[in-house]
Order: C-alpha cells, then structure tokens, then sequence
C-alpha cells in the first residue's frame, strides 16, 4: 500500500478518475497535484500532502484504466 501520492499514479475519488502529475511551479518534494479525466481544459486539484485524507474520504489507487479526455501524463488529448 502507498503511503503518498506519486507522480503518474492514477486514482479516483467518487465518480472521477485522475492521474497524479507534477507541479513545474513547485520546487517542493510533495506531489499531489491531481488533473481529473474531464473535458475542462484544466481540472486540476490540489492533493500536496493530504493523502491519507484523500484515502480516508474514499480516494483510490487505480492498477488500470483508460482515460477519455486526458493522457496518462495528464495532457489533454
């Protein structure tokens, strides 16, 4: 089981599904930045150290899945 959030993981949390991507503006060791599967030009979030709490409030780790709207980098396709 994890314990933080890492870059290229992927997760959902309720109905969304995302994927953990860096933050070129942080120079911090925390990751945590989330950009959801949505077609929103940049539906991102804000995760930085609060992964137990994502857990907790029902967070998952994905093994597999396809996005629709963004690549597994988190570009938009």
């Amino acid at each position: 089981m994890e314990k933080d959030f890492i870059y290229g993981m992927k997760v959902s949390l309720g109905n969304e599904f995302g994927v953990v991507i860096k933050d070129e503006n942080d120079q911090s060791t925390f990751c945590g930045l989330i950009r959801w599967d949505t077609p929103k030009e940049n539906d991102i979030e804000d995760w930085k150290g609060q992964f137990g709490t994502f857990i907790r409030i029902g967070g998952s780790i994905l093994s597999d899945y396809e996005f629709k709207y963004i690549t597994e980098e988190g570009f938009s396709k």
